[in-house]
Parts: structure tokens; C-alpha cells; sequence
């Protein structure tokens, strides 16, 4: 059996009760799910607990997303999580999450961890896969109107600030061409990475309407995808 192949099979088995493994060297190592509560969560023993490529556990009851518990735990282990995804035991899908810093209280550094690779992450964790372009340094990036030339290639499309969505990307710019982006959350409030400063959770005050330059959306977005958003905000409560 192929590596998804076994991972189903194993989940299949363990159902209703989440099935949990882990993958070393590109072979799956099924694990005894040891949580009080397995069909809500799984926790794999001391015994059994090595540092993993991969860690794999199951969400029988069809979420598709990262729980905030998957990604604090996620951020404590380093590595990639695939979840084993079912609705009604007949049907499976696997999906695999890379690992990335949780969103909030990053520290900034250009190119690695900056406004642009916050959006990259956050929808990556909603299941959208953005592209990562080369960097140039933020004074070049700014000069070329690097978020305008971009967001198109990458699936986004401009919106009218009156139709803006949670789940949508702002642009907003200090001197002429847009130089930061941020994910609108609803309720006047945004996920952002600002220069300098950590990332965090802010309102949407009337300096960020002054500055507003556009409001994007992508072309793959479902408003079931902000669960994935919200679940890693609560992991740093």
C-alpha cells in the first residue's frame, strides 16, 4: 500500500476514535491513541512519542481544518501534520499541512516572517496554496508595486472596499504604491505583521481607512475557511 493508502486504512480501523501515527524516513508508524476522550482528540504515549517527519492523526467527524490544540502542539513539534479527513467513512481525503509559526506574536523578519508571508501561511492553513515570489527588498518590492503585479498571478482579484468579506486581503499604503497587506477579520478587526513589531490581532481603525489602497479576494476562498484562522488565534489565548 502506498503511504496515504495505509494512513486511510489505519484511520478506518481506529473509527469513530481518532486514529494518530507518525511518519519517519517515508514509513508510516501507526500509534495507540491514548486521549480520555478519543473520539473528540488523540494523544500518542510516551512510549510510542519520538521526534517525527510527519505527525498524522484523523478527524472522523469531517473538520478539515488544524484545531487550535492540533496547532499549538503543531508549533511544539516542528514539523508537517496530515489529517485523515472523513465524513462518513466511506470517502477519505488526506491533507497535509506544512508547518509554519503560529500566526500571532511572530517576531519580523523581512522575506521570512512579514506581512506577506503571514497571508501565506493563514491561507495556507485554509487549504490555499500561494505563491512564493522572489524578494527583492522592500524599497525594490514597493518601486515594482510587487502586491499589485502579484495578487492576480496568485489567484486574488480586487473588491470594492463596500463588499469586503472576512477572509480578504487589504492592501494599504503610507506613500503611494501599496507596501503592506493585512487579512480582515470581521468586526473592524485584522490579522497583520507590521514592520518591526510582532505579529498580532488589531482593530481596524480610522488610520488603516485613511491609508486603505485595496481590498483583494481569492478566487478559491470559502467562508467555512476563517475556522482555520480563528483555530490558530485561540492557540495563543
Amino acid at each position: 500500500m502506498t503511504l496515504d493508502e495505509q494512513i486511510i486504512c489505519h484511520a478506518k480501523n481506529e473509527y469513530p476514535k481518532e486514529s494518530c501515527g507518525m511518519i519517519f524516513d517515508g514509513a508510516y508508524i501507526a500509534c495507540d491513541n491514548v486521549a480520555d476522550n478519543p473520539t473528540q482528540t488523540f494523544r500518542i504515549s510516551r512510549d510510542d512519542w519520538q521526534p517525527a517527519d510527519v505527525i498524522v492523526h484523523s478527524h472522523p467527524q469531517g473538520q478539515r481544518y488544524l484545531s487550535g490544540a492540533d496547532r499549538k502542539t503543531q508549533h511544539k513539534t516542528r514539523c508537517d501534520w496530515w489529517l485523515a479527513v472523513t465524513n462518513d467513512i466511506k470517502s477519505w481525503e488526506i491533507i497535509k499541512y506544512r508547518y509554519a509559526p503560529l500566526l500571532r506574536g511572530r517576531t519580523f523578519e523581512y522575506g521570512k516572517h512579514d506581512c506577506y508571508s503571514l497571508v501565506e501561511d493563514a491561507y495556507m492553513l485554509c487549504g490555499i496554496k500561494l505563491m512564493s515570489y522572489k524578494r527583492k527588498g522592500e524599497a525594490q518590492e514597493i518601486a515594482d508595486n510587487a502586491f499589485i503585479v502579484n495578487f492576480p498571478k496568485t489567484g486574488f482579484y480586487q473588491v470594492n472596499l463596500t463588499d469586503m468579506q472576512p477572509g480578504d486581503v487589504i492592501l494599504t499604503s503610507i506613500r503611494g504604491n501599496a507596501n503592506h497587506a493585512s487579512i480582515y477579520l470581521g468586526d473592524e478587526q485584522v490579522l497583520h505583521h507590521p514592520y518591526g513589531g510582532l505579529s498580532r490581532r488589531e482593530g481596524f481603525c480610522n488610520v488603516w481607512h485613511k491609508s486603505m489602497h485595496s481590498v483583494w479576494r481569492h478566487k478559491d476562498w470559502q467562508s467555512d475557511m476563517m475556522t482555520a484562522i480563528f483555530n490558530d488565534l485561540e492557540a495563543t489565548k
